[in-house]
């Protein structure tokens, strides 16, 4: 009996960790705005991003999967004008989102979720 309730425990964990749900992803948004940092790591990396006076946390994909999509540590830097296109979070006071598309100035568009957009 314990080893079963280890078990549905530890598996709750995991499907919290990798859980969208504090996000819309019925509604797609996109957050325009200048890149503070870029965080390349797992389990998921994040852009910090300035858009209007207010700092938002981008949530992208864990590594492998950034690597897959031609990402690298130096795809993003401090400075970079960029567009997220997303699922922003539930709450409209948190200035967050689950990252489905970065896009630049240029025309260039980086893949940063394998969900897509809603």
């Amino acid at each position: 009996m314990r080893r079963i309730a280890s078990f549905l425990f530890a598996a709750a964990l995991a499907g919290a960790h990798h859980s969208t749900a504090p996000f819309d992803m019925t509604k797609s948004s996109t957050v325009h705005g200048v890149v503070t940092e870029f965080r390349w790591a797992n389990p998921h990396s994040y852009v910090y991003l300035e858009s209007d006076g207010h700092k938002w946390t981008i949530e992208v994909e864990a590594l492998n999967l950034l690597r897959r999509y031609g990402w690298s540590k130096e795809s993003l830097k401090a400075g970079d004008e960029i567009s997220c296109i997303g699922a922003r979070a539930k709450n409209p006071r948190t200035y967050a989102m689950k990252c489905f598309t970065v896009e630049f100035p240029d025309g260039r568009k980086l893949v940063a979720t394998p969900l897509g957009p809603p």
